[in-house]
């Protein structure tokens, strides 16, 4: 006889767990604890089988003769019920820990091994703000073209073309990601052409060579300060200002005259050499007086154990009288000008500001390639600096050029 709701809710637990049957297989098993769960028999292969359908009340008995009805479906079909269901329970815990979020997640720590930790962590919060939102909790098989051309557009259209760039490079080193083990087929924003307005290429702020006496000055006279050592040594060894912030005396090395900074402090992640001249050694030997007892060439006094921050530079300009005219990166702007005016090859300039070689392989090779010459050329460029200094603002003596000599391997 068919159950019914009322029925249901008669039935008392015994001493041993017993089974009331609805018909079609179908049964309610009643536990000594009191529960009732939902049982369907049926025989697959000749053998029985027992289909798990869920507990009452949580699963009514309309629920329970629906799942059941689903199951003789598949049943003949052909298809072992009970494995089917295991089988579906698989896929949705599969698509479940294969979101775009999770996998977003585990591609970003691989690949933050590899880069500066500060650099990975701001790339996961620009993710955590602009893309996992929308698409994150989506599984990474369903999502499709358009789904990323939704996101990438919000971001443009606030107008963070550049954010919504580096977004856009994010969701497809995503997909790379997956595909590459499998857990996607394609790549939705492997081609993205047109979708972003194309925005002019802003450069840094930086002054002329015909001004840089005068700034050179004005460093000159300032009070003795971290700022000032910044801007000295920023203009005598033009390396990026993230770079020179984080130098560490273990780099300095005395005898050879020459700074080592690491791979992992680099913008390219190779390693990078700056001969030191006589000018750069007076401006270290005397901050060796201040900070020679601190990890950090340019430490905080404000911290134990940091440096001071990026924006120092930028407030010293700013305060004297450069805001939106001159950068910390404007140093290296001027620099390659300058060289490249007096006739240095340009491959001593390129290698000396450590931008990156197209040749992957010629890039390796000239690691320390043209270090005599680099070396003679950055002692003449810290000499043109102090003529600078010594120069009238309103007459500067033109750069003389140097004889292009055949270049010296070290």
């Amino acid at each position: 006889m068919p159950l019914t709701e009322l029925a249901i809710k008669n039935l008392k637990p015994k001493e041993k767990a017993y089974k009331v049957s609805d018909g079609g297989g179908l049964c309610l098993e009643i536990s000594p604890a009191g529960g009732k769960l939902w049982r369907w028999r049926y025989r697959f292969n000749q053998k029985e089988q027992v289909l798990a359908l869920g507990q009452y009340p949580a699963v009514s008995l309309a629920e329970a003769r629906k799942k059941r009805d689903e199951a003789r479906v598949l049943l003949k079909a052909g298809k072992h019920p009970t494995r089917e269901k295991k089988a579906e329970k698989q896929r949705q815990a599969y698509a479940g820990a294969n979101t775009f979020e999770g996998i977003a997640r585990q591609c970003l720590t691989l690949r933050g091994k590899h880069l500066n930790k500060k650099y990975s962590k701001q790339c996961l919060e620009r993710m955590e703000q602009h893309v996992f939102p929308m698409i994150g909790s989506l599984p990474i098989t369903e999502i499709t073209i358009p789904d990323v051309v939704r996101v990438v557009e919000k971001i443009g259209n606030r107008g963070t073309i550049e954010t919504a760039r580096r977004m856009k490079q994010l969701i497809s080193q995503t997909f790379r990601y997956a595909s590459q083990r499998g857990l996607c087929l394609h790549n939705p924003a492997s081609d993205l052409r047109g979708v972003l307005e194309t925005k002019e290429e802003k450069h840094h702020a930086s002054i002329t060579p015909a001004e840089f006496p005068t700034l050179l000055k004005a460093i000159t006279a300032r009070e003795r300060d971290m700022s000032k050592a910044a801007m000295q040594l920023l203009a005598l060894t033009f390396v990026r200002t993230g770079e020179l912030i984080g130098a560490k005396w273990e780099e300095i090395d005395w005898n050879r005259e020459e700074w080592h900074i690491p791979k992992e402090r680099m913008k390219m992640k190779r390693p990078h050499m700056v001969p030191l001249s006589r000018q750069t050694l007076a401006v270290l030997k005397d901050l060796h007086k201040q900070t020679g007892d601190k990890p950090h060439i340019f430490h905080s006094f404000a911290s134990k154990s940091k440096h001071i921050s990026n924006g120092t530079v930028l407030m010293a300009l700013r305060r004297m009288g450069y805001q939106n005219l001159m950068t910390g990166h404007g140093f290296r702007s001027l620099a390659s000008t300058i060289l490249n005016e007096k006739g240095y090859a340009p491959d001593v300039i390129e290698r000396q500001l450590a931008h990156e070689d197209a040749d992957k392989i010629r890039s390796a090779y000239n690691r320390a390639e043209y270090l005599l010459e680099r070396k003679k050329m950055m002692q003449d460029y810290a000499d043109t600096l102090d003529e600078m200094k010594k120069s009238d603002d309103k007459k500067v003596t033109p750069f003389k050029r140097k004889q292009n000599k055949k270049t010296e391997n070290a």
